[in-house]
């Protein structure tokens, strides 16, 4: 039923992963709602997830006056899946499919069915070269399963798709430089929905001089297009900082960013400045991935077509399936969305918090307890909207070699 983009969890989440948006740059290779083995060579991996929940807030609506309740129910899905994968020392490869069937026990004008979608590559062309290409492609009824900028929480289906590729390379011995192609994609399906959708496009460089084995300083730019309503609306944001990364040890990670972010909004006449904040941690050891991100920027909004200024607090928790019988899939983020023009959008505070623990009865056998939890405050206006999703599930599934 629910899924994620930009938070860290595996397929075994299924039903109750959240699309969180951008994850940190250490993981943004390996889309997070597909669990991979990675085993050498070809594999497939076929699957299906069984599972029963209670929605809490089946209508994603402010509470009644008079009981301070909100419509509840309980709800049974399906979600076959697939994944094709190859390793090799040079080229790491994913693409994965997976949809889900929702009924729900009273209310069965909300069933329906849910897809989502993705593949990543990452090849290394040779010893100062590595090319990189990822897409996510999502269709859910809510717009709470969007971690997007500026979204309110509706009962409101969605199509959303991200797409990015680039290049890193060595260019000298102490001199790096990587850029990125960012295309992020967002429809809401019904057409009598307040929400606008739109398409934002960028490209973000950065040219860094190693210090020493664990440390580079560097600059980097970046500027995005933004088309919304429509194409009736043309923005144009732009990033210019430094670029600063450490490594603490072979597996962490950390890296910062701070510079001036430049706003134009070529629709209604407005153009703002101010400084941009940019920070990632990463460590992963032997058992768990963990990883926190904030940052704070101007952003467009793809749903009411108005722009913003953004912060955002994001953390993950991730357990491989292959090294333990007992593995926790865990991830929160926040974000707090200040509209420019407070006629056109309203100011938000969203959470979302997405848990996962399972036990790995046989290999090809899991069964797993899920809590999702969303709530978004529209500040000053209309009060909060609160969704608590709480069930289990099993999962079926066995990779094969294919030679």
């Amino acid at each position: 039923m629910i899924s994620t983009l930009r938070a860290r969890s595996s397929l075994a989440a299924g039903a109750l992963c959240v699309l969180l948006g951008a994850p940190p740059v250490a993981a943004q290779d390996q889309p997070s709602e597909f669990q991979t083995w990675r085993l050498p060579g070809w594999t497939f991996t076929p699957g299906v997830i069984f599972g029963g929940l209670f929605d809490s807030n089946v209508a994603i609506a402010f509470p009644s006056a008079d009981s301070r309740a909100t419509a509840s129910d309980k709800l049974l899905v399906a979600q076959p899946f697939g994944q094709l994968e190859f390793f090799s020392p040079r080229t790491m490869f994913s693409s994965g499919y997976q949809g889900g069937v929702r009924r729900y026990m009273e209310l069965d004008d909300l069933d329906g069915v849910d897809h989502r979608a993705y593949f990543t590559l990452r090849h290394l062309v040779n010893r100062r070269v590595t090319l990189f290409a990822n897409d996510n492609f999502l269709r859910v009824p809510t717009t709470d399963q969007l971690e997007l900028n500026g979204v309110p929480f509706r009962r409101t289906g969605s199509r959303y798709n991200a797409f990015n590729g680039g290049l890193e390379a060595r260019l000298s011995r102490s001199v790096d430089f990587t850029t990125r192609y960012d295309m992020t994609w967002v429809d809401f399906v019904r057409p009598e929905t307040l929400l606008t959708g739109g398409i934002e496009n960028g490209v973000r460089s950065s040219l860094a001089r190693r210090f020493s084995g664990r440390s580079s300083l560097g600059a980097e730019y970046g500027i995005r297009f933004a088309n919304l309503e429509g194409e009736t609306r043309n923005l144009v944001f732009q990033e210019a900082g430094a670029v600063y990364r450490y490594m603490t040890g072979p597996l962490t990670t950390f890296e910062a960013a701070f510079g001036i972010a430049h706003l134009d909004d070529r629709t209604r006449g407005i153009t703002r400045n101010g400084p941009y904040a940019r920070l990632d941690l990463t460590h992963r050891a032997d058992r768990a991935t963990v990883g926190a991100e904030y940052e704070r920027s101007f952003i467009p909004s793809l749903s009411l077509g108005g722009t913003n200024e953004s912060q955002e607090l994001r953390g993950f928790v991730q357990m491989p399936l292959a090294r333990s019988r007992f593995y926790v899939q865990e991830s929160a983020a926040w974000r707090r969305t200040n509209p420019l023009v407070v006629d056109a959008e309203l100011p938000l505070d969203s959470f979302w918090v997405n848990s996962v623990a399972g036990y790995a009865i046989r290999r090809w056998l899991r069964l797993e307890g899920n809590y999702w939890f969303t709530r978004q405050d529209a500040r000053g206006t209309a009060g909060q909207i609160t969704r608590h999703v709480v069930g289990v599930q099993v999962v079926v599934s066995e990779p094969m070699r294919i030679r």
